[in-house]
């Protein structure tokens, strides 16, 4: 998968090839082959690889401790570049209610760009309520009109009516993009809660 070839065309590469046999892994066993692997320190690239290796199991087999796995290399990885493949691996996976997020809240204010939007990115496999509160901190506080719409896309997932009034912030913002995300994400959480609301009222009627 790190191989670098000179090909006319991508598809022709053993790395493309590596990357699709990859997306197909099914063997459960290579979860702690990879992580393993990842406890060995190698270089960069390499890491990047089992990253995208735990996220196509985790993805394939719907098995929480793919995230589990992933989210235990976050503080020990210091490269931006690697760490942002880990977390756009990490949004793949289902988080299960025992999942430990804290290591991707604590990257929700990293000032390297390319890392807090990857971890509010992963969040959207997040089940947990504190996260939605995590996400309408960042909101508050973020400036960048990028946090802003990587937080309403990952409302707009797992958003409660919690999140009503600061979506309603972001459709005052002047960006397109920003005012546009808010949008979505409330009339998804405004249809979401009303979806919740009718078996109630079917059971009480009933």
């Amino acid at each position: 998968m790190t191989v670098q070839e000179k090909v006319m065309n991508s598809e022709e590469s053993s790395s493309w090839h590596a990357h699709r046999e990859a997306e197909s892994l099914q063997e459960i066993a290579a979860l702690e082959e990879l992580n393993t692997f990842l406890r060995a320190g190698p270089p960069k690239a390499e890491r990047s690889a089992a990253y995208f290796m735990l996220g196509a199991l985790g993805n394939n087999l719907k098995e929480s401790k793919c995230a589990s796995t992933l989210i235990s290399h976050i503080p020990s990885e210091r490269d931006k570049h690697a760490l942002a493949s880990l977390l756009d691996s990490l949004a793949k996976v289902p988080a299960g209610p025992d999942t430990d997020l804290e290591p991707v809240y604590g990257l929700l204010r990293d000032r390297r760009w390319l890392v807090r939007h990857g971890a509010i990115r992963a969040l959207r496999i997040s089940t947990a309520p504190e996260t939605e509160d995590r996400l309408l901190a960042v909101l508050v506080a973020s400036s960048d009109p990028h946090d802003k719409i990587y937080c309403h896309a990952v409302l707009n997932l797992i958003g409660t009516l919690k999140s009503v009034p600061a979506l309603q912030a972001g459709l005052e913002s002047s960006k397109r993009d920003v005012k546009l995300s808010a949008k979505a994400a409330m009339q998804e959480i405004t249809l979401r809660a009303a979806a919740e609301r009718r078996p109630r009222a079917s059971i009480l009627n009933g």
